[in-house]
């Protein structure tokens, strides 16, 4: 009775990973996806490919379709920042020059206008983040194709809004530095080899781990605390994870019923825990466990999530479909409480041996 009564509430439970995937938004004129940004489970923003950007302030119910002003010409997405519904930025690269350079512009009135704030030589790969509205740390690596920029990387911040990046030199790696992840005053940031924590903007850190394949670079790195983390190892499917109490991080590989395939987006909530692979199997796993075990579905039919995050600061999880493809926004809008495990799951796990 107690297999069949935690079967229940298991199968229960995940299908609400799964459930509630709403069609929020498909864009017009054929445009298509290449970033999405989310503060707030209200406040959303997807830009697409020829820098229109999409806003909505009522969490997906209503939408707006604005015209980037004063970006360059020539440019394509490194990443969008969505801080509130009046500020964000747009780290961008030039193309067809072989040496950038690399931009940031910045907007201040929803997406109509936006200023450069940074530019750097080089072909650039810019990472942001933002712990409040004025102080944020950014990253940017940069080379060149025929050698004439030589290649490094750098650390920023800004305690002016973005308006302003200063070269940090409590920068605490030496390599190329793949994920730059804030939450409230904890900075998160990975290169190939090594996981950096800090407790408090950036000014100190406490924590740094050494990561396994040392050769691939680190994507979708998701961070609960020092103690809780997730990433992905190279392109294909190769999770990486922290948990607590285990001093270090642990190679899961590729979870048991995954295929292997492109990983796309990772997100991590508490016990929840989700990635999507959006080009061989259109599928997105589920974990409601901590990443011990994964289960799959289809959630958008004959399309995929080449985009999957959380809103930063609420329970919206965002899918965004592939951006070779007219662009459509998925909103799965989560109950409350759903990020806790069901009872708890390790002694349910014993009580079934």
């Amino acid at each position: 009775m107690k297999k069949i009564f935690f079967s229940l509430a298991l199968f229960i439970f995940c299908s609400k990973g799964f459930s509630q995937w709403q069609l929020s938004l498909t864009l017009t004129q054929n445009e298509s996806i290449t970033g999405i940004s989310s503060p707030t489970d209200n406040i959303i923003w997807a830009v697409t490919s020829n820098f229109f950007v999409y806003t909505t302030i009522d969490g997906g119910n209503n939408w707006k379709r604005i015209k980037c002003n004063g970006l360059a010409t020539e440019i394509s997405l490194l990443q969008l920042y969505v801080v509130n519904a009046s500020t964000a930025f747009l780290s961008v690269n030039t193309n067809f020059t072989g040496v950038g350079p690399g931009i940031i512009y910045k907007t201040i009135d929803g997406g109509n206008n936006w200023i450069q704030v940074f530019s750097h030589k080089g072909n650039c790969e810019i990472l942001i983040g933002m712990f409040d509205n004025n102080r944020g740390v950014m990253s940017c690596y940069f080379s060149s194709f025929d050698g004439s920029i030589p290649s490094g990387q750098a650390l920023y911040y800004t305690t002016n809004g973005g308006s302003k990046w200063n070269v940090d030199p409590l920068n605490p790696s030496k390599s190329i530095i793949n994920n730059v992840e804030t939450k409230n005053q904890q900075l998160s940031i990975t290169d190939y080899s090594n996981f950096y924590w800090s407790p408090k903007y950036g000014l100190s850190y406490t924590t740094k781990n050494a990561l396994p394949h040392t050769s691939e670079p680190k994507r979708y790195l998701q961070v609960v605390d020092s103690n809780y983390a997730i990433v992905n190892s190279g392109n294909l499917i190769d999770l990486l994870i922290k948990r607590p109490n285990t001093h270090g991080w642990f190679d899961l590989g590729v979870p048991q019923n995954a295929v292997t395939g492109a990983v796309t987006g990772i997100i991590l909530d508490g016990a929840e825990c989700w990635f999507s692979e959006a080009f061989d199997t259109n599928k997105l796993y589920y974990s409601s466990d901590s990443a011990k075990t994964f289960t799959s579905s289809v959630p958008v039919p004959n399309s995929s999530f080449q985009f999957l995050i959380k809103s930063r600061v609420g329970k919206t999880l965002i899918g965004g479909t592939p951006s070779f493809m007219t662009g459509q926004i998925w909103l799965n809008k989560r109950q409350a409480n759903i990020s806790k495990p069901p009872l708890n799951y390790e002694e349910h796990q014993k009580s079934m041996q």
